[in-house]
């Protein structure tokens, strides 16, 4: 099972949150009601089988908020391995792995 977090690495306004929870598809795989805060780092979580949708679908959905970067951690939870991706402009900017 893989636990993936996204969260913006800024302040978004709540109607932002909202935008961003949305077009990142996470509306699919959480099964508890987002309700986003003002003034608040937008952040979710959410348990799954595989991460490579979800980490593909999240990449390019930060194209539609240029300038914005998301940080996305993928726990694979029978290794204890996560891996950090930091995302801005449809791309992944850095990725790290971080063991135990």
């Amino acid at each position: 099972m893989r636990a993936i977090s996204v969260k913006s690495a800024d302040v978004l306004e709540e109607e932002l949150q909202l935008h961003v929870h949305y077009s990142f598809g996470m509306e699919q795989y959480s099964d508890y009601v987002f309700k986003p805060g003002g003034g608040d780092v937008y952040s979710v979580t959410i348990v799954m089988e595989s991460s490579d949708r979800v980490i593909d679908q999240v990449t390019r959905a930060t194209n539609l908020f240029p300038g914005k970067e998301f940080i996305l951690e993928d726990l694979d939870m029978d290794t204890n391995v996560t891996t950090t991706y930091r995302l801005k402009n449809g791309e992944v900017l850095e990725k790290k792995f971080n063991i135990g």
